[in-house]
């Protein structure tokens, strides 16, 4: 017994042992400038392979099972693309370009949501696959939280600092039907410009820092 309780215990040091060599050695590489933290440097296998599983993991633990509020029609398409055209086609795409030369100069680089969009139209037998009308809230719950949250590391920001719920929830319409809008609504978002949309006052305030209460 005692035996066996000497390697138990030998094995722990050596788990130990790694892990303090590992994290020295990893210091070092960040004290002599040997981590890349350049938004132009693009991120190995292992690093993309890693953050989609923490991204994954975290919006499937957390984003909120609700069903979309906003009803789909012209009128929340036309605020949708208002909002998007003004606040997000720049890294991700709009109607006039379909790859976005700033969402390239982030790290990692923005999706490309309008390459899909011209990949259909120059594809007209592309059939999307069929979602359940579960998959399509799951879908739908994703992409609310991403956005008002944003992504850490990343140059998406949380847009709930700008934007009502109500705001982000016209831009995941606007988006999941940005390749097959009214015709009204797909002309009009051809003449909106990139400039950004005023912060609605319904908006909520940005946080207190850390360590400040507001008492004096």
């Amino acid at each position: 017994m005692a035996k066996s309780g000497g390697g138990f215990w030998k094995g722990v040091f050596w788990v130990v042992l790694v892990e303090v060599v590992v994290c020295v050695i990893a210091a070092l590489v960040i004290q002599f400038g040997g981590f890349p933290m350049g938004a132009d440097t693009h991120a190995s296998k292992l690093e993309a392979r890693l953050g989609e599983w923490t991204h994954d993991s975290w919006v499937k633990n957390h984003a909120p099972d609700v069903a979309d509020p906003v009803a789909v029609n012209d009128q929340t398409l036309m605020e949708g693309a208002k909002l998007y055209q003004g606040n997000c086609a720049a890294c991700h795409g709009g109607e006039n370009y379909t790859k976005s030369p700033l969402g390239r100069g982030v790290y990692p680089g923005a999706p490309q949501f309008m390459r899909f969009v011209e990949f259909q139209k120059t594809h007209p037998n592309f059939k999307p696959r069929k979602m359940s009308a579960a998959q399509e809230q799951a879908r739908d719950n994703h992409g609310f939280y991403v956005i008002k949250h944003g992504i850490r590391f990343t140059g998406m920001p949380a847009w709930k600092y700008n934007m009502t719920d109500t705001q982000i929830w016209e831009v995941v319409n606007f988006m999941h039907h940005m390749g097959h809008l009214p015709p009204d609504v797909a002309a009009a978002w051809k003449q909106m410009p990139l400039s950004p949309i005023a912060v609605p006052a319904a908006a909520p305030a940005m946080p207190a820092k850390a360590g400040k209460s507001g008492k004096k």
